[in-house]
């Protein structure tokens, strides 16, 4: 027998799979673009342009369109399912991103013309009332009242904005029935309900938690969420033209139309839009089956997006050319819902991502703390006890931190180290961490790291 034990040959190092950016405090996950073929084909194109000149993700400056038909428009104009269902052209919106990701530069893009038509429509007392700074929820409530399209919010800084609708002025929970009632404002044989106030305000990716996570009660299910990237560098000196006096006369076109809330322009659905809706409708009820929590409350108010959608669609595609003489619109075609169909899924997408980051659910929040614990310390190698004792808080038994484990295994941040024992008795069972985890910074590896949409 030699005196000697030869080396045992070592093998190559596995590769990483690719990590789950969503359990990242700053990853994005990966999400589709933004359907751009369902705009009418005006908009389509003045939306790219804009968006170059602007320097920003054609989402957002989307977004801000969607948000300006929805100014002009209120409860004053809606959109008729059936005799007893209709849908006023009011929206809540979301751009998501982190500084200098676009979000001002697109919403300044809208809001010049906005405040055009808010000048000339506030002469004849149509609205809209914009409301870019500070107010009360009651001065909110008032302003809104005031005109028959409401208010419109418009909140371009990132903070709390959201989370202060839910509170007085004292920091307390209010009710919220009122602002809830906002999004879709009741009109019965005894008139107006409350009035109709859109919002569209920016919130960051890594606050998410500190905006929404109070948000529970109902507002954050009613908003549509855009969670792009960035838009990559263009030249200004090859910016297109800007078109901004012809969105001016589209968004005033829009405006005459939008009737006392007790008196709407109410447009009805074709029936080949019925038969698309009627579509849509059965695959959501099937999808929400299969959801709970505050996912299956954002699928719920799906019944009445995809309406508001197609609306807004409709009233941009009859805005490009018309004159004082064009009369409004009076259906919404199968096309129209097709395409706010496809624009729908596109803000699934995104939502799901943005509220699964706000509200992470039972199983991801040990995760997301057991990383949090291994990048602070640049830990190489953990083992079970390091987890349950120390990156937990000895909260869960050694059974429930092998399941944090090896759901960490199946993410690509973890995986069981290769033995190197000598010694007696059971050797102790670590796991290496993914090297971009502590080797990179979390910026560096949200960026490469891409999660197949779900």
């Amino acid at each position: 027998m030699p005196d000697t034990v030869e080396p045992i040959a070592t093998k190559s190092p596995e590769a990483w799979p690719k990590i789950d950016a969503r359990l990242l405090e700053e990853g994005r996950p990966a999400l589709p673009a933004f359907p751009l073929q369902s705009l009418p084909p005006w908009w389509r194109a003045w939306v790219s342009e804009t968006a170059q000149g602007a320097g920003a993700p054609v989402d957002y400056i989307v977004q801000a369109l969607l948000a300006s038909v929805a100014g002009v428009c209120g409860a004053g104009v809606v959109a008729q399912v059936t005799e007893t269902w209709q849908e006023p052209m009011v929206l809540w919106q979301a751009l998501v991103g982190g500084p200098s990701s676009g979000k001002t530069p697109a919403l300044e893009a809208l809001r010049r013309p906005l405040a055009a038509v808010e000048k000339t429509a506030g002469r004849e007392k149509r609205g809209p009332v914009v409301v870019d700074h500070d107010m009360p929820f009651a001065r909110l409530l008032a302003a809104a009242n005031r005109l028959p399209a409401g208010a419109l919010l418009w909140r371009d800084e990132p903070a709390a904005w959201l989370a202060a609708l839910g509170c007085n002025g004292r920091g307390e929970a209010r009710a919220l029935s009122p602002l809830l009632d906002t999004w879709s404002p009741l009109r019965t044989a005894m008139g107006p309900g409350s009035p109709a106030i859109s919002i569209i305000g920016c919130l960051d990716p890594a606050r998410l938690d500190g905006a929404l996570s109070d948000s529970a009660d109902g507002r954050a299910a009613r908003f549509l969420y855009a969670w792009p990237l960035p838009a990559p560098y263009r030249s200004f000196l090859e910016l297109p033209g800007c078109r901004e006096g012809d969105v001016v006369r589209a968004l005033e076109h829009i405006a005459r139309f939008a009737g006392d809330p007790a008196r709407p322009l109410v447009v009805k659905l074709h029936e080949s839009a019925l038969r698309g809706f009627d579509m849509h409708l059965a695959r959501l009820h099937a999808d929400l089956q299969r959801c709970d929590g505050v996912e299956a409350a954002w699928l719920g108010k799906g019944r009445g997006t995809v309406v508001r959608l197609a609306l807004a669609l409709t009233l941009l595609h009859q805005a490009v050319d018309a004159t004082p003489a064009t009369p409004p619109p009076a259906i919404i075609i199968g096309d129209r819902m097709s395409a706010a169909c496809r624009l729908w899924e596109y803000f699934r997408a995104h939502a799901r991502a943005v509220l699964g980051r706000a509200f992470p659910s039972d199983g991801e929040q040990p995760m997301r703390q057991v990383l949090a614990w291994i990048r602070a310390r640049g830990a190489a190698q953990v083992s079970r006890e390091d987890v349950r004792r120390d990156a937990l808080g000895q909260a869960p038994n050694a059974h429930q931190a092998l399941q944090v484990i090896q759901s960490l295994e199946r993410a690509g941040f973890l995986r069981k180290a290769e033995l190197d024992y000598a010694g007696n008795g059971r050797p102790a069972r670590r796991w290496d961490v993914n090297p971009s985890l502590i080797g990179k910074s979390l910026a560096e590896t949200a960026g490469t790291a891409e999660t197949p949409p779900g």
